[in-house]
């Protein structure tokens, strides 16, 4: 009767194991991804909708663009909150004793589970100073929509083929923190407002230099200052603050003016993908 295993079948059994768990390793993983895909998508329809009410509270206007040095009223992702049931936070944005405080509150629903930024350092030039200071959101608006004090009727693309926000690297891209409320007791660091494609016909203000949509031609087209769309999960230091950043290889989330969330793949054409970002360009794009 054998008492055990001898030496070679134990390390036969081990090297079966740790092959079985590099084989379920990635699937796990994979579930994981799709899960927190899932819940990212999901919290950009509650932003999309939460626009929608807050539009049609005001007759179909909606706030002014998010400005880094505009921090209060008017900022479009503060009085978006009531819309969220984030009451309190907006209280504490836009009461003047708070603000005065520099208190500046992360909201959830403005955070993708996937954004590699969180967590990866301070960008600042006072890394030690107060980041809590600073409001960030892994979604930005498309400026070229929002600018303004735009209505809902000024979409005459459509809806469904208008994005309002995708994506983007919020607390670190290469350095850049992506920002729609600040303290003003704040450290110095390289901010930009929370938005994407900030330019073009919307030049007048402070404006970053994104890539924006160029229309023209008859059927018109759309393409971009360089011709490229948004990055693919790129590294932090690899991570463009001019273009969206898609936190998954599976592709970009975005959040459609009709209230749709959906991924769209890295294979979209440039033409494709700035039609949806112009609101009224005249390009006829079908996403289904």
């Amino acid at each position: 009767m054998r008492k055990g295993l001898t030496l070679i079948e134990l390390l036969v059994v081990v090297f079966l194991v740790g092959i079985l768990i590099a084989l379920l390793l990635p699937a796990v993983q994979n579930v994981r991804e799709g899960a927190a895909i899932t819940q990212s998508l999901n919290n950009l329809r509650q932003i999309a909708l939460g626009l929608h009410h807050l539009g049609g509270a005001n007759r179909g206007r909606l706030p002014g663009m998010v400005w880094w040095d505009r921090s209060f009223r008017g900022n479009t992702f503060i009085e978006l909150l009531p819309y969220l049931e984030r009451r309190e936070a907006y209280d504490s944005h836009t009461n003047p004793q708070a603000a005065n405080s520099g208190l500046a509150l992360q909201i959830p629903v403005f955070v993708n589970p996937l954004d590699r930024s969180y967590g990866a350092g301070n960008p600042g030039i006072f890394p030690a100073v107060a980041p809590e200071r600073l409001s960030v959101s892994s979604y930005a608006l498309n400026a070229q929509f929002f600018a303004f004090y735009p209505r809902m009727a000024s979409i005459t693309d459509g809806t469904s083929q208008t994005v309002w926000l995708t994506e983007h690297y919020a607390w670190n891209c290469n350095g850049t923190s992506f920002v729609y409320s600040i303290g003003p007791a704040s450290p110095w660091r390289p901010m930009q407002p929370a938005t994407f494609a900030h330019g073009g016909p919307i030049a007048g203000r402070p404006t970053p230099a994104d890539f924006f949509p160029i229309t023209a031609g008859n059927p018109p087209q759309s393409s971009a200052t360089d011709g490229r769309t948004f990055q693919l999960a790129p590294r932090i230091d690899d991570c463009d603050p001019r273009l969206p950043n898609a936190s998954s290889p599976r592709g970009l989330q975005i959040a459609l003016a009709d209230g749709s969330a959906r991924l769209i793949s890295s294979s979209i054409s440039p033409q494709f993908f700035w039609a949806l970002v112009t609101p009224n360009g005249g390009e006829v794009v079908n996403l289904d």
